[in-house]
């Protein structure tokens, strides 16, 4: 049985399961964040345990909680795996500084790739090796705002508190049926709400301006350096702007790998899992996306994304090399990623998450309340805070309630209580309680999330 993290529910005829294989454990799309909430590798393990049978937990970067209980020793195994195939070297990976690396364009213009980054490219066309670029944020840009520094004005989601993205040359359609003019739209990537992009800025009527990021960005501006791309079309975007189909995808890595694609530019969709000979240069765009998150995880997935698109290089007889751009060169998921250092960096992170007593060295549950009244967003987390707090259970640690980092979503003000306890038994015996006390029930308006993968 071959599949997704739903498989792991498949009947099995008694006796015929033989092993469980949860392959990239450490993948985040291994959580179902909807009802019913689940956490397949955790199912697996679950499974593996009530049919009596071993289960392979793999990744090259594995989670730090499956790390810790492997390292432990008390409940599995470590094995480790000290070199690639035979003949296969890991990539170099340069680590840049774009602060330094800016400075010596010498004019005020954005640039998202650098000199480093741009010389490699150059020399990789010029030897037909191919070259794939990670950033792992779509669209065009993150922030469209007045142009007169005095004005305040930002685009944001009318139903969220994010900013809309801006994205480039997508035909569309208003609600009333007239089309957007061809230089784009905007989107909320939390509620997908779309609309036209403004023509100036509704509070104070100058020009508006988009700064920020994208991986349409940085194909505009491949595509800008290496115009000869155009004509060959051997430049490909993979996000999910442009993969809207499982087919879409493998037509995709199937241009890619004939070699017919010489650049290839996407997100996260293809960090992890690509083995072409032909990779021999990758370039991270922006290392520091995800690394200054209100999440706990952040720098784990930081190293994790970091170390796995490096990994795409250096799988011919040519080891390659991996260019990190970063903000932030001397940070701990950074520098173990670039030496391909996962012991290192999980003693530093562990002892981090030991002195704060987060997982895995106790048990987390989120309560979210929402409403689209703010007052009772606030009110119902503030009485339900203190109902909790009234439960006898001294190891039970329980956070004052507070608005979730992403504070309203689709209309809905979001407010988060955060229970966290020693063992997982003493979770669930609480949580248990406080459904008995209904405090907790199947609601629209709150969700429970035992050991949430998302902070936000």
């Amino acid at each position: 049985i071959l599949g997704a993290r739903s498989a792991i529910f498949a009947p099995v005829p008694d006796g015929r399961l033989g092993v469980i294989i949860v392959d990239e454990e450490h993948d985040s799309s291994y959580k179902q964040d909807q009802v019913p909430r689940y956490h397949g590798r955790d199912v697996a393990i679950r499974r593996a345990q009530l049919a009596g049978v071993p289960i392979v937990l793999g990744s090259a970067t594995p989670s730090l909680e499956s790390w810790h209980n492997a390292c432990e020793g008390t409940k599995s195994t470590l094995h480790r795996l000290t070199s690639r195939a035979p003949g296969l070297r890991l990539p170099r990976v340069i680590i840049v500084d774009f602060i330094e690396e800016m400075k010596q364009y010498g004019d005020k213009r954005v640039h998202l790739i650098g000199p480093t980054l741009n010389n490699a490219i150059d020399d990789t066309l010029r030897s037909n090796g191919q070259t794939l670029l990670l950033l792992n944020r779509r669209g065009y840009a993150n922030y469209i705002t007045c142009a007169d520094s005095s004005c305040d004005w930002l685009l944001q989601c009318d139903d969220c508190d994010v900013t809309m993205v801006y994205h480039l040359n997508r035909k569309m359609k208003t609600a009333d049926g007239s089309p957007v003019r061809p230089s784009g739209y905007v989107q909320c990537h939390h509620c997908l709400a779309q609309q036209r992009l403004p023509d100036k800025c509704s509070d104070c009527g100058q020009r508006i301006m988009t700064f920020g990021l994208g991986t349409q960005r940085v194909e505009a501006e491949i595509l800008r350096r290496w115009p000869e791309l155009v004509e060959g079309d051997t430049l490909l975007r993979v996000d999910s702007d442009t993969m809207h189909r499982a087919s879409d995808f493998h037509t995709a890595l199937s241009r890619f790998g004939s070699g017919e694609v010489r650049v290839l530019v996407g997100t996260q969709m293809i960090a992890k899992g690509l083995d072409f000979p032909g990779v021999r240069l990758v370039g991270v765009i922006n290392a520091d996306t995800a690394l200054n998150l209100p999440d706990f995880r952040a720098s784990e997935r930081t190293f994790q994304l970091v170390n796995q698109v490096a990994g795409r290089c250096g799988r011919g007889r040519d080891p390659g090399v991996a260019i990190v751009q970063t903000f932030n060169p001397d940070d701990p998921a950074i520098v173990h990623a670039s030496a391909h250092d996962f012991p290192s960096f999980a003693r530093g992170e562990l002892e981090h998450r030991r002195m704060c007593g987060l997982p895995p060295f106790s048990r987390m549950a989120r309560i979210i309340v929402r409403d689209e009244d703010h007052p009772r967003a606030l009110a119902r987390a503030g009485q339900l805070e203190r109902a909790l707090k009234r439960i006898e259970d001294p190891p039970i640690r329980i956070r004052p309630a507070a608005p979730c980092p992403i504070a309203r979503i689709a209309g809905r003000h979001r407010m988060q209580i955060e229970l966290m306890a020693p063992t997982a038994g003493v979770l669930q015996r609480f949580l248990t309680r406080a459904r008995q006390l209904d405090l907790i029930h199947a609601d629209g308006s709150l969700a429970v999330d035992v050991d949430p993968v998302s902070m936000l």
